[in-house]
């Protein structure tokens, strides 16, 4: 599937600036370390979109986003597509239309960065403001919301027909290009400026001239500007840019974040939690031969071949599970059922030479 925006950018040529904020403009403490492949999950955000106050919008025209993203997912290139409306247009008034709608519109789901590049693209639209258009771009909104979910796997068939709903859509309802972004992101160490890493970045419909990068700032997950450069204090962290931050009026763009996690949802493993659950009721029913003959080894297979997991949670996962069941059974312990997010809290067994060989048995059948 190819990614929707390469006509339309050639067609439409809007200077703009786009970049990476710096942690010291940020409001908010985060870790900016770029990630490394195989130790991290990721999820991508639309934060804010804005029109210029010379578009008419909510008059004649209001904004849509629509985003693309691609990753690597169960050795495969995935696209997940994504439509933004603002969404209650009755309460809106005359008085706050220039105003900014602020959403944090969930992009992608959680996913696992273990090879591969990201690829964003994403154009702020300016849209007829009809009846039928507006029915028509809330309807593919709501398809979108199913998209970004824990479980990508369950969800890889709707893909394609939202996508292709979503570009009629644009079509149809003579949706007028007002910026375009793309950018590719890499694994650290690549050498360039492109590592994926957490943190905001900004696309604006402005000239270079128009406005200095080192002004801008996020307060409140709203991008905002100061009346003098933003520098990285000496000494400790300052966030004196929060009391005279206004927000940035006069110019259309877009907000997103890129969200780092070290940990998946483990509930949204449904496959997993199903086998732990089986496990942990053989064990309470006494019967530890089908939970440690039967149920483990699948417990195992589901692990490694889970698309859904870094390389180091795999590990992980299988040591302490084994470990929780060897606690509450097979070893002769007895306890009550925990979940699979109570599993994983549990501090790291020690690895034996011969587990760590059935591990890595298991990673070259089932990782590529």
């Amino acid at each position: 599937m190819n990614l929707p925006f390469s006509e339309l950018f050639r067609r439409n040529s809007p200077r703009y600036q786009a970049q990476f904020l710096e942690e010291y403009c940020v409001d908010v403490d985060y870790d900016a370390t770029p990630i490394k492949a195989g130790e991290a999950y990721c999820r991508l955000w639309l934060v804010e979109m804005h029109l210029a106050k010379d578009v008419d919008w909510l008059r004649e025209r209001y904004p849509v986003v629509h985003a693309a993203i691609r990753f690597n997912h169960d050795g495969k290139s995935l696209t997940v597509p994504y439509l933004a409306e603002p969404g209650h247009l009755k309460e809106l008034t005359k008085e706050n239309l220039n105003k900014v709608i602020q959403y944090n519109y969930p992009l992608t789901p959680l996913f696992p960065f273990n090879n591969g590049l990201v690829e964003l693209q994403a154009g702020l639209f300016s849209m007829v403001n009809s009846d039928p258009i507006g029915k028509f771009i809330k309807t593919m909104g709501r398809f979108s919301e199913l998209l970004p979910v824990p479980n990508i796997s369950s969800l890889l068939k709707i893909v394609e027909p939202i996508y292709r709903g979503i570009e009629d859509l644009i079509g149809a309802g003579e949706g007028h290009l007002e910026l375009g972004y793309q950018q590719t992101f890499s694994a650290a160490g690549g050498g360039g400026n492109n590592d994926l890493r957490a943190g905001y970045l900004v696309a604006i419909l402005a000239e270079e001239n128009q406005i200095n990068p080192d002004t801008l700032c996020i307060v409140n997950d709203s991008l905002k500007v100061v009346p003098y450069k933003l520098k990285e204090p000496a000494f400790g962290r300052s966030k004196d840019f929060i009391r005279d931050a206004k927000p940035l009026e006069g110019y259309s763009y877009m907000l997103f974040r890129i969200e780092k996690r070290t940990s998946q949802d483990w509930e949204s493993l449904t496959q997993i939690k199903e086998l732990v659950n089986k496990a942990q009721d053989a064990v309470f029913d006494g019967n530890y031969d089908k939970a440690k003959n039967l149920l483990l080894p699948a417990i195992k297979i589901a692990i490694y071949s889970s698309p859904d997991l870094i390389k180091v949670d795999r590990e992980n996962m299988v040591l302490k599970i084994q470990d929780y069941l060897s606690e509450i059974g097979l070893q002769g312990a007895s306890t009550q059922k925990r979940s699979l997010f109570s599993i994983m809290q549990r501090l790291l067994p020690v690895l034996d030479d011969r587990i760590e060989a059935e591990l890595t048995a298991l990673e070259q059948i089932f990782v590529q």
